[in-house]
């Protein structure tokens, strides 16, 4: 019996190594880069006090109104105004962009956005009322229409009926056919991607969509039977090309310009996995298109700001907003090429200094995204800035009352917005390194717990159905991160058959 003792003893130790053959734990990783606080210098004159009496009122980082704003007035561009970064090419952008502001729940993002979005609410509601107008107007002249087409068709009857009428007797000037209104729109919060294409076909030149939770339509169009409204919304960022829905029933609808600028919000803890699963599965450049992502910090220590708005403030900032929206391009010095018939965008190019500034930046950016010392996902959303920082200018220097060629301030400015949301792109995609971190920690409370003993596998973790550890590839990339900082350790069991995995756990573990 001692022999069987002591051999079951030494089986045991083989299976679970001693202490003094580990090393203790090393911390999880569990901290982002640090990203620079905005500048509210990088907002137009007429927006910036603006802007700063929101956050200060609201007591939130200046990033959660800037971004919306520099997206708001960029709808409002759309494509009436172009930018043509070279000096002879006709490489045109427009200035519709789309961005994201990301922070915990509870750090005023949605009333931030409500705020800063409240002119174009302004807008929309003035749109409105004038296609409630021009609606009922409609449906006077439409009854009036119907009763003269009825007239129409009984002369025609009687000349039938006494000499027996040609075809070509009858005159199209007889009938008459009416166009319904066509309805004025600056933003929608929630269409479908059919009444979404008849809004943008109806208004070229651009219009907003405003989604509170972003992520929530991202991972919508990220499903299989949503590949045609995926294609549509990856056209809409272009901002310039056209669409053409044709579908059985509803016959064909041509959206001459789909240009499309989309805000919302995301929380921290939902960016990094949407990031990491939309890459896996898609990689068609959709996640890079959030160009304005904005992760900023968050001070915690909230203090009272209750006071009046600066009314001076806010109507300048209405002023632009209403400017912009009746943006004429022949007023700000814009051209067109010899041969466009009018279907074509009219533009601005870069005053000579600015073009300098700008091929000297973007000559650095194309030797970044072109080498191989970024990773690919990180290269596919900065190769985007060499469009984005022409948007960005043009945005800047017609918001800022610009006339003529833009400016070579307001080309800096937008150099300098390229380098801040550089940084807040890195803080986005290395959070999806830290989705590991959190299923790690999960299987460690499991394993404190002791649901989780030494020699368990892979599926013991995913068959509960613990929260958090539903997910076969999560759990599997958190078990590598786990034993790359020592506090599990894989061995391959030979079982006959396929080999399989366990993982031992660190004896030096806290409560293990």
């Amino acid at each position: 019996m001692q022999a069987i003792a002591k051999a079951y003893n030494e089986a045991e130790q083989l299976k679970q190594p001693p202490s003094e053959n580990w090393e203790l734990p090393v911390s999880l990783p569990s901290t982002l880069p640090d990203v620079p606080s905005f500048d509210p210098y990088l907002l137009p004159a007429n927006l910036r006090p603006w802007i700063v009496d929101i956050c200060d009122r609201m007591h939130c980082p200046l990033d959660f109104a800037a971004i919306p704003a520099m997206v708001a007035v960029g709808s409002l561009v759309g494509k009436r105004v172009g930018i043509r970064p070279e000096a002879h090419t006709d490489w045109t952008e427009v200035a519709n962009l789309w961005g994201c502001i990301v922070g915990r729940p509870g750090a005023m993002k949605s009333p931030v956005i409500s705020e800063v979005l409240g002119p174009i609410k302004r807008l929309e509601a003035r749109a409105m009322k004038r296609n409630e107008e021009a609606r009922a107007e409609f449906s006077q002249r439409e009854a009036i229409n119907k009763l003269q087409n009825e007239e129409a068709k009984k002369r025609i009857r009687k000349r039938f009926a006494k000499d027996g009428a040609k075809t070509s007797d009858i005159s199209l000037d007889d009938f008459e056919s009416l166009e319904p209104p066509i309805e004025q729109r600056f933003m929608t919060t929630d269409a479908t991607v059919e009444k979404l294409g008849v809004i943008c076909a109806d208004n070229p030149n651009g219009v907003l969509l405003y989604r509170d939770e972003l992520l929530t339509m991202f991972q919508d169009l990220d499903r299989e039977e949503k590949a045609a409204s995926r294609g549509f919304f990856l056209t809409g960022w272009s901002g310039s090309d056209s669409y053409t829905f044709d579908r059985i029933g509803r016959g064909t609808v041509r959206v001459e310009t789909v240009n499309l600028s989309v805000i919302g919000s995301a929380q921290p803890h939902r960016i990094g996995k949407y990031l990491k699963e939309s890459l896996r599965t898609h990689d068609d450049g959709m996640v890079q298109r959030l160009q304005l992502l904005a992760w900023p910090d968050h001070d915690t220590a909230w203090r009272s700001a209750d006071r009046y708005p600066n009314v001076e403030a806010k109507t300048k900032a209405l002023a632009c907003f209403d400017r912009l929206a009746d943006l004429k391009w022949s007023s700000v010095g814009a051209d067109r090429d010899d041969f466009d018939d009018g279907s074509g965008v009219p533009f601005l190019r870069f005053e000579q200094e600015a073009l300098e500034e700008f091929v000297d930046w973007r000559m650095e950016l194309e030797d970044l995204v072109r080498g191989d010392t970024l990773p690919p996902y990180l290269a596919a959303h900065l190769s985007k800035f060499r469009g984005l920082v022409p948007r960005l200018a043009l945005i800047w220097h017609l918001a800022s009352d610009g006339f003529g060629p833009v400016s070579v301030e307001a080309c800096g400015t937008a150099i300098e917005w390229a380098a801040y949301l550089r940084a807040h792109a890195e803080r986005a995609y290395d959070a999806m390194s830290l989705t590991n971190t959190d299923t790690a920690n999960a299987i460690l409370q499991k394993i404190r717990a002791g649901d989780l003993k030494a020699g368990f596998t892979e599926r013991d973790v995913y068959r509960p159905g613990w929260s958090g550890l539903r997910d076969r590839d999560a759990n599997k990339a958190a078990l590598a991160l786990l034993a790359d900082h020592d506090w599990v350790r894989p061995k391959r069991v030979e079982t006959g058959g396929r080999p399989s995995t366990e993982w031992d756990v660190n004896p030096k573990i806290s409560g293990n």
